[in-house]
């Protein structure tokens, strides 16, 4: 047994003094086995079935700040006790001109130092005690103010929020079966719907060539028995073991990736949560085992950039997109967020999109609003919403028109890491220990959200690329979001964007071909004294044809007018797609504006927008 005490230095008449941390959760790691070399078998399942019996080595501290924790042989025989400092801390981040020291009085909370992507200036990342937070804001001013740093801001917080293919039905049990915990549709119902079985009938026996993924996340559980270890990225210019940075990457032995929060080589999850994204793209197809990747030729690049609980800030996360963009992976896999956008974000993000990689990001568990919530507001990303059973966008996904698409994101089946239960001990949520468990072996979970839906697009982009490696990361946003299934509100729509993916009809798709309809906004102006309405949007085609604008009452129109307004071919933006005099809108509280926008080809494209008057 291990007892474990938190505590925290708090301020008190002046004085530093420890405190007990009560209800604080508390999770003990073990040493991670062995990285597998590239060419290693799999884990068997008779071997590994016994360790993943063992439940998380976690609970939560008493008035005391204690626990009590049942580690078995994970410290010995003899009881032992472990202090834990808990004490809360803020991050800064702070830009300075390239080469320029941090200042001394700042040197000892410095946790790393960076280029910024794109940008001749430096960045250093500072961790200090929360009640010093005063002490540090003070100092930071007085050094922008004295020319010793250029400006700083807030590290925000960011949260976690799943060869050849010789078959179109693979032997993996859970993809044939239903029913499992109990529900009425398919284990891996999310692959059916969006049509990932269509497409491996298109790609058999085809070659598929190795694409390489980077999964920003909490790890990867590299023993589990499905998850073979050619689904891992072996970086081609790394000696394992060897205690030397051979490629000069700045990272040693970083043979699969990194550990960007802890500053190792050895990013093993301890959380779950990115052990289940990769297991949706890459876990063993046709093995006989549990569940269905989506592409057998992915390459997973592991990046841990958030702690072993889910947690992070954003630095963290832009050092690991850096990492992915100059080490080759071809996409990204973001399925974490949190609220506002910091510098070194946007600069990360912009990195990646100038050296062709695509950002596959999960849109966010809050239901709010997308423009301001972490890289899924921004530009050059493909942000991805979650859907129900039903098609619909589930109630939690969050919205607006930075959504491009939807996939499912409800009940998902994908990998459980060794002594893991993702939901267990989260704030607001009623779990049962053990109760997302699947299978005998407990190999296997279930969970929901839109961490979970990204990675469906990411693996179906990677499944594209596999197939046609010459592809960019504009022509294939550009397949995924112009092949995608309206569902939910038609046309694009701010809740589901484009529409669920669909796998099959993206490889079909002719990578040059795009229809854009999209409203995003209206503005009131004045026009020749008079009150108009400017609606604001995007109108645009490879081969355009026209667009016109309908209006109808209510947001369930029953009849649409046409009126003979002009509208504007829009190709970058949002910009003016039309003006309507405010006339025209006093007969109804609630309007739907209707914007269709013809091809060449005769096909068209849909965007509706709701007006509220007030």
């Amino acid at each position: 047994m291990t007892v474990v005490k938190a505590s925290q230095e708090v301020i008190e008449k002046g004085r530093h003094v420890r405190k007990p941390v009560q209800d604080a959760v508390i999770r003990l790691g073990f040493r991670p086995p062995p990285l597998p070399s590239e060419d290693a078998a799999p884990i068997s399942a008779d071997k590994a079935k016994d360790v993943y019996e063992d439940e998380p080595v976690q609970g939560t501290t008493n008035e005391k700040g204690e626990v009590l924790l049942p580690t078995g042989s994970l410290f010995g025989r003899k009881p032992v006790q472990v202090e834990m400092d808990l004490t809360p801390r803020k991050s800064t981040i702070v830009y300075l001109p390239h080469g320029r020291p941090v200042p001394k009085d700042l040197a000892p909370y410095v946790q790393s130092r960076g280029r910024l992507p794109g940008a001749k200036a430096d960045y250093a990342v500072l961790f200090y005690p929360e009640h010093k937070d005063g002490q540090m804001q003070a100092a930071l001013a007085g050094h922008v103010k004295g020319g010793r740093i250029t400006r700083y801001e807030e590290n925000l917080c960011r949260d976690k929020q799943a060869v050849t293919i010789e078959t179109a039905s693979p032997d993996d049990p859970h993809f044939h079966a239903r029913g499992s915990w109990g529900q009425d549709y398919p284990d891996q119902w999310a692959l059916q719907r969006v049509r990932i079985p269509q497409a491996w009938e298109k790609l058999r026996g085809k070659a598929l060539r190795p694409a390489v993924v980077a999964i920003i996340d909490t790890g990867i559980d590299w023993y589990h028995p499905d998850l073979p270890p050619s689904a891992l990225w072996h970086n081609p210019g790394e000696i394992p073991d060897n205690e030397i940075d051979d490629d000069g990457n700045g990272y040693v032995d970083d043979v699969i990736g990194w550990d960007f929060y802890h500053q190792t080589n050895l990013p093993w999850d301890y959380d779950g949560h990115g052990t289940f994204t990769a297991g949706e793209i890459a876990a063993g197809l046709n093995n006989g085992l549990g569940i269905a990747g989506i592409n057998p030729a992915a390459r997973l690049m592991i990046l841990k950039a958030l702690n072993d609980f889910g947690h992070t800030r954003a630095s963290f996360i832009a050092q690991a997109i850096q990492y992915a963009v100059d080490n080759g992976a071809r996409i990204i896999n973001l399925s974490v967020g949190g609220k506002g956008v910091t510098e070194i974000e946007r600069a990360a993000i912009a990195h990646a999109v100038e050296r062709g990689v695509l950002v596959v990001v999960a849109a966010g568990n809050e239901a709010l609003d997308v423009a301001d919530y972490g890289v899924a507001g921004l530009d050059g990303v493909l942000t991805v919403a979650a859907t129900g059973t039903d098609d619909r966008r589930a109630f939690f996904s969050n919205w607006g028109t930075q959504v491009d698409v939807a996939a499912p994101g409800v009940d998902i089946l994908s990998l459980r890491a060794r002594r893991t239960d993702l939901l267990r001990d989260l704030k607001g949520i009623q779990y049962e220990p053990g109760h997302a468990y699947v299978g005998r072996e407990k190999f296997f979970y279930r969970a929901t959200g839109t961490s979970f839906a990204a990675p469906l697009v990411t693996g179906v982009a990677s499944l594209l690329l596999s197939a046609r490696p010459d592809l960019t990361a504009a022509e294939l946003r550009r397949m995924i979001i112009q092949s995608a299934r309206d569902v939910d509100v038609p046309g694009i729509d701010q809740y589901t964007g484009y529409g669920l993916i669909d796998a099959e009809a993206a490889l079909d798709a002719d990578p040059g071909f795009f229809i854009t309809a999209r409203i995003s906004g209206v503005r009131v102006v004045q026009d020749e004294g008079k009150l108009a309405v400017e609606i604001l949007g995007l109108a645009d085609a490879d081969h355009f044809g026209s667009a016109h604008m309908e209006i109808g009452k209510g947001e369930e129109p029953a009849r649409w007018s046409r009126p003979s307004w002009k509208v504007e071919r829009v190709a970058e933006g949002p910009g003016v797609l039309a003006r309507l005099p405010a006339d025209a809108f006093r007969k109804a509280p609630v309007w739907t504006l209707r914007l269709v926008v013809r091809h060449l080809s005769g096909k068209t494209r849909e965007s509706r927008f709701i007006l509220r008057l007030e």
